[in-house]
């Protein structure tokens, strides 16, 4: 069982290298891990939003996780989203990823059919059984979802010792709080890159974020002085990171990062349809962001 100081990590919600034909640039994935290690990230999260999971094959979520694994050689760790519609490809993920090594799987609940609250807590369990002993991290991100995880709602799944942590990209603050106080022993991943000083202040211990693939060092700032207790500064450099994610949100953020790691000198691609490709005009805002 991973315990919690080892995810207790500035993590990269890591971007899919794409080729022109879609295809996965794997050879441009590992070198996106090597060159992100090198800029202080200290983990990674494969194959959630801004690793386009949901338009991924099975078969491409898997080796995904495999190339990661093999280029980082347990120097930092991996946890692996597994999240789907489907409950037995959800399971069929977390299998893998438990034998291919990562340290905890992570799953958003099932979309789509409207699920009952009861249906989307079993299917975190039938997960968690699959795989006995572990970690499971539940993923809340309800402007995706619909689904927006409490202290009461995901009190089952809390109260569950394999069931480690939640990853609350949420600007609920609140209800974050809420959780940690009720469940000190869980990790508490911040989603929100932009929150990031505000989710240390209640409760958070980790980060998993888009942006951080390309500003790492801005996070690991904001945490040093955090901890040093110096918030005047840690909020100047919080307002550097907002300055950049309200830039690539503003052009869509997942092409944004990939366009920027592009730019940084490992082609990245763009994201894998139905999202459009950047246009000039918005690759010239990411160009001065970068400049």
């Amino acid at each position: 069982m991973v315990n919690q100081a080892e995810l207790q990590k500035i993590f990269s919600a890591l971007i899919i290298p794409m080729n022109e034909d879609q295809s996965i640039n794997y050879d441009a994935l590992r070198e996106l891990v090597r060159q992100q290690m090198k800029d202080g990230v200290e983990g990674f999260y494969c194959c959630g939003s801004s690793g386009e999971g949901l338009l991924l094959t099975t078969e491409e979520r898997k080796r995904v996780v495999e190339e990661v694994l093999d280029e980082v050689a347990g120097a930092v760790p991996v946890i692996a989203h597994v999240g789907t519609i489907r409950t037995a490809d959800a399971i069929e993920l977390a299998q893998h990823a438990k034998d291919a090594g990562a340290k905890a799987v992570s799953m958003i609940p099932p979309y789509y059919y409207h699920f009952t609250m009861d249906e989307i807590l079993s299917y975190y369990e039938d997960v968690l059984n699959a795989v006995p002993g572990f970690p499971g991290i539940i993923y809340n991100i309800p402007q995706f979802t619909g689904i927006e995880f409490n202290k009461v709602n995901a009190k089952r799944l809390l109260d569950n010792p394999d069931m480690i942590g939640i990853k609350h990209t949420s600007q609920n603050l609140y209800a974050m709080e809420r959780m940690h106080t009720a469940y000190p022993e869980k990790v508490i991943f911040n989603g929100f890159d932009e929150q990031f000083l505000g989710a240390l202040s209640m409760g958070s211990t980790a980060t998993i974020g888009t942006t951080v693939n390309l500003f790492a060092p801005l996070f690991l700032k904001v945490r040093e002085l955090y901890q040093a207790g110096n918030f005047a500064e840690a909020l100047k450099v919080q307002e550097q990171i907002n300055l950049r994610v309200e830039a690539m949100v503003s052009v869509g953020i997942f092409n944004a990062v990939k366009y920027a790691w592009t730019l940084r000198g490992v082609d990245c691609g763009m994201c894998r349809s139905p999202f459009k490709p950047m246009t000039d005009e918005q690759k010239k805002v990411i160009e001065e962001l970068m400049a």
